[in-house]
């Protein structure tokens, strides 16, 4: 069924109408129905800021998740801590490890590339 606009203003009003009506289908479907409001308010750690909270040197943390005793994300070079999983790590004595000799020395090896 054709409707009959008597003016331009008319038809633009009505397409306006249905545009914010499209508008809010669309948001109603981009928008996640049951999302814990946990996961809305979680905070998320970068190496240096986890330097400074569990009080040891980064070397201890790349060990940490190189071992998996500490939880990470990666995201391209750059790694991200849950602060709740880091706080788990440091009650659980894990931060007030040091690295040991043999993780130093893999690092050191790797970073210089000794030829022998």
């Amino acid at each position: 069924m054709k409707t009959q606009y008597r003016t331009i203003e008319e038809r633009l009003e009505h397409i306006e109408m249905a545009v914010q009506e499209v508008k809010s289908l669309v948001l109603k479907l981009a928008v996640p129905k049951a999302v814990p409001f946990e996961r809305e308010t979680e905070e998320f750690m970068n190496v240096k800021e986890l330097v400074k909270l569990a009080k040891v040197e980064a070397t201890v943390i790349y060990s940490a998740c190189a071992k998996h005793d500490l939880k990470f994300i990666k995201l391209g070079k750059l790694y991200k801590f849950r602060k709740q999983d880091v706080l788990e790590w440091m009650n659980s004595g894990h931060s007030e490890n040091r690295i040991d000799v043999d993780d130093y020395v893999d690092k050191y090896i790797q970073k210089h590339r000794l030829k022998g």
